[in-house]
């Protein structure tokens, strides 16, 4: 009884949400239209339709709001499922930022580029500055002929005037270049674009300097949108104490072009909302979103409950991640927080770039964790192959698609930040046959492979064989199998092989 309470009470609460949207919405869209009747601007067919669909929209909301028979019904299913992805250009009201005049430094460029990163800053408990490190990661991680493609912009979204003066001139004696040139933008906005932030409601229990902070996060965060909706193709949002992995902009770029299926978000990080990517186009609905609840809850929360009223609700997540968090001090006074993307990496470059790694296929009767699968700790691409609850027994194997011989092997396991999921014991083995694949045995199964031939053990998680003679006979398979009891799961970061010459 009282799940299906609080399935009501949600649905409930979901429908209220996308009518007064809606209605915000509508009466935006009519607004406008009478603020442009003395230029005798014509509504075109497409905005008069998407309008009408709202308003019908509005009266199934109504109902839907009185009908308790079914808790369970997907209230705004009709209404996500009538969204254009790209509404008319009569639809979109203009931006309630006025950009030159809330620019404090940077150039603006006449086109638009791949993609906008926001930053909002604030000032810290216990004097912590990270903002800096943030911004000298993308720049050293974002190659130059990538900047022209990419603006960083800087929100100065503290209410200290005298701290963001001083502040904006720091940025722009160690950050000019980047200023003059548009890759980077700082902005400030104005104390009349936030609404009332005292005396809220406190949901969730939360204290009123609590209510108050993320508050005001969710109206940076419209403020934020609203500026950079019109200056690229995609938004990323970030945090001003994050860093990134190297070649994050490719690594974006690819998984983007890589998507089958239609999204509203893509994230590549695990931590509340940064390295969330978004489509510009979606930024000012968002934006508007945040000002209407902006005293009900968080902003990560509230985005969530955004996405929902889009037709692509589901949303796609990059792992490795490409975003670590850094900051100890928060910018809620008194709060600390020790958080940490478990799968973020910084580099996922090979080590062994004089490696010949002939064409081979890797395969194992072990769990790969999400993503994280077999083949990305031998291939050129970026990534690596994590197993969870390894078992004595279970192996990886490395099939070659050619017979090789072998001069030198190395297999090395864990990272930087995840040092204790090595293999802690383990054996590498090789051999010369190929058996044909048993009765029954599916097209994934690992090699049948017989006659191995023990090389050596793994030794604080790592393998290397590398003798005058090699492996005197061509090898076709490789075999490396868990040996031992372990708790931890295994990280495989590379598998490099040489060939003789």
């Amino acid at each position: 009884m009282a799940l299906a309470l609080r399935q009501l009470r949600n649905g409930v609460l979901g429908a209220l949400a996308l009518f007064l949207v809606l209605n915000a919405w509508i009466m935006s869209s009519t607004l406008q239209q009478q603020q442009q009747q003395p230029e005798k601007r014509q509504v075109g067919p497409a905005c008069e339709t998407q309008r009408d669909t709202l308003i019908q929209s509005m009266d199934l909301l109504n109902k839907a709001l009185l009908r308790q028979d079914n808790p369970n019904v997907d209230i705004g299913k009709a209404v996500v499922n009538e969204r254009q992805e790209k509404p008319c250009a009569d639809c979109s009201r203009s931006s309630p930022v006025d950009t030159d005049a809330v620019r404090v430094w940077g150039k603006p460029r006449r086109t638009k580029g791949f993609l906008t990163i926001g930053i909002p800053t604030v000032k810290r408990d216990k004097d912590s500055h990270y903002l800096g490190t943030t911004i000298d990661s993308l720049i050293e991680n974002t190659a130059e002929a990538d900047r022209r493609q990419v603006i960083i912009v800087i929100f100065l979204a503290d209410f200290d005037s005298y701290y963001n003066k001083m502040l904006s001139q720091e940025l722009y004696k160690n950050y000019s270049r980047h200023l003059e040139d548009g890759f980077m933008q700082v902005v400030h906005a104005p104390i009349s674009f936030y609404p009332q932030l005292e005396g809220l409601k406190q949901n969730f229990n939360d204290s009123q300097d609590r209510v108050k902070w993320r508050s005001k996060q969710c109206v940076d965060y419209a403020f934020l949108f609203s500026y950079c909706r019109d200056l690229s193709e995609f938004y990323l949002q970030l945090e001003d104490d994050v860093v990134s992995s190297e070649n994050y902009l490719t690594t974006i770029r690819d998984y983007i072009n890589g998507q089958t299926s239609a999204w509203s978000m893509l994230e590549f990080s695990e931590l509340g909302f940064i390295g969330k990517l978004l489509r510009s186009s979606d930024l000012q609905r968002l934006a508007d979103f945040l000002l209407l609840f902006y005293e009900e809850m968080p902003n990560d929360f509230l985005i969530r409950h955004f996405l929902k009223l889009l037709p692509h609700r589901e949303t796609f997540v990059r792992r490795p991640s490409l975003f670590q968090h850094i900051g100890k001090h928060s910018s809620l006074i008194g709060k600390e927080q020790n958080l940490v993307d478990a799968f973020y990496v910084a580099s996922l470059k090979r080590r062994y770039n004089d490696s010949d790694n002939p064409p081979a296929v890797v395969s194992t009767d072990m769990s790969a964790f999400g993503e994280y699968k077999p083949q990305l700790a031998y291939s050129s691409e970026p990534g690596y192959f994590w197993v969870e609850a390894p078992k004595v027994g279970q192996a990886f194997f490395v099939l070659f698609e050619k017979r090789a011989t072998l001069s030198r092997i190395v297999v090395e396991t864990g990272s930087e930040e995840h040092p204790k999921d090595i293999l802690e014991q383990g054996t590498l083995e090789v051999s010369t046959k190929l058996l044909p694949p048993a009765v029954n045995q599916s097209a994934d199964a690992t090699p049948n492979c017989a006659d191995y031939t023990k090389i050596g053990n793994f030794l604080n998680g790592r393998f290397e064989m590398s003798t005058q003679g090699g492996v005197p006979v061509p090898v076709k398979c490789l075999k490396v199998t868990v040996t031992g009891d372990q708790k931890m799961w295994i990280l495989v970061r590379e598998i490099a092989v040489w060939t003789a010459k």
